[in-house]
């Protein structure tokens, strides 16, 4: 089956915090002249800021599963898709829907924001309200139970994991985080930065081995909901009840790879884009990567995502008039981290990177997560 239109087609694929952003200026910008189609596998937009949180906050997986029924009513009018793009092809696609029809679309530009994936709970495979919302409470009754808690990973998304279990069950659970690097994150990060969080988890009772790793290939800590006793290689012993893997990230880049194998970089996986974020390659020069998938050498962060997006928007406008397109300059390394609804520490990248403190940290992000800005954003109300 072919989408009939009168207008030519700008398809969008991954509706996350790229693809969304993407979307919506295009909505706004060239409904009048073109067809703009997100195709997104999920029935509900996931807020993966928030997602950690599900796993100690009852109810808070009503906050970050977000419906995308409303996400066009004030961007022109788009219309999205729910299925999974199955060939993709340098002027065409084939999408199966989730009704299992299959469905082609020829298009005049694309956007590829499929993302990546990473362990629960920072982020979740269900295609499905339901599907994911089981999973959320799977885990939270299996952090319940459980007395010790292992966590393989010292990263961003590691620290705040163990601060919002900590922040709540930290009097009542052993909770230890292992980290392969002498200091939590990586070097490029300030030391007053890494320092105030380590502080912040340990007074919080979180256990922090680094400098240390485990055998994944020796311990199958994947599953994360059953006793498991691990042997460091530095041949320290730890006991849990459950675990949780935060490091991993891995993107979705299977569709560039389908279309030319060239366009993927072989270390890392990731999408090789221009400046201007098109495919590297000049034959490519209509179809453009944005977010978690693209090689340029910054942190995989939701709100570089979302500038992405904005610059996408802007410039397959001037695609299609013939004018210069903008290229994207990444910022200063920047990142807020929390740790729980009240701590957390941050670096903006102003004064040549400004470390900041907990009350910053809790006023930009701790506190809501950001759960009203993505809500507003899908045009949507929240479940009271």
């Amino acid at each position: 089956m072919s989408a009939s239109t009168n207008k030519p087609n700008i398809v969008i694929i991954g509706g996350g915090y790229a693809g969304l952003t993407a979307a919506q200026k295009l909505s706004s910008a060239l409904s009048n002249t073109h067809q703009i189609l997100l195709i997104e596998k999920k029935s509900h937009f996931h807020h993966d800021i928030g997602g950690l949180r599900t796993i100690v906050e009852e109810g808070f997986e009503k906050k970050i599963i977000i419906p995308y029924d409303h996400i066009f009513d004030k961007h022109g009018d788009g219309k999205i898709i729910h299925g999974i793009v199955t060939r993709f092809k340098k002027n065409d696609l084939i999408v199966r829907k989730s009704n299992g029809q299959e469905l082609k679309i020829n298009f005049e530009i694309a956007v590829i924001a499929t993302g990546s994936d990473y362990s629960r709970p920072a982020k979740f495979i269900g295609e499905n309200k339901d599907d994911d919302v089981k999973e959320i409470l799977e885990q939270r009754e299996a952090l319940k139970k459980a007395q010790r808690v292992l966590i393989v990973g010292g990263g961003p998304v590691g620290i705040e994991l163990a601060g919002e279990i900590a922040s709540v069950y930290g009097k009542e659970k052993e909770i230890t985080l292992i980290h392969g690097k002498e200091e939590l994150l990586t070097p490029k990060f300030p030391k007053k930065l890494k320092d105030s969080l380590a502080t912040q988890l340990k007074d919080l009772n979180v256990n922090l081995i680094l400098g240390d790793r485990i055998d994944f290939e020796r311990y199958n800590v994947g599953n994360g909901l059953s006793k498991m006793t691990i042997t460091t290689e530095k041949g320290q012993t730890v006991e849990s009840d459950i675990q949780f893997v935060a490091i991993g990230q891995k993107p979705n880049t299977s569709i560039i790879e389908q279309l030319n194998a060239d366009l993927i970089d072989e270390n890392t996986h990731l999408v090789k884009v221009k400046s201007t974020l098109q495919l590297e390659l000049d034959e490519y020069d209509h179809i453009f990567a944005i977010g978690d998938i693209t090689n340029i050498p910054e942190s995989k962060l939701a709100f570089r995502a979302g500038l992405h997006g904005e610059l996408v928007g802007k410039n397959i406008v001037s695609y299609l008039t013939n004018k210069r397109l903008e290229e994207y300059k990444p910022v200063k390394e920047a990142m807020i981290i929390t740790v729980g609804k009240n701590g957390g520490a941050g670096l903006l990248p102003i004064f040549n990177g400004l470390v900041v403190g907990s009350m910053l940290t809790r006023n930009i992000k701790s506190k809501s997560l950001f759960v009203d800005k993505y809500w507003k954003m899908a045009n949507a109300t929240p479940e009271k």
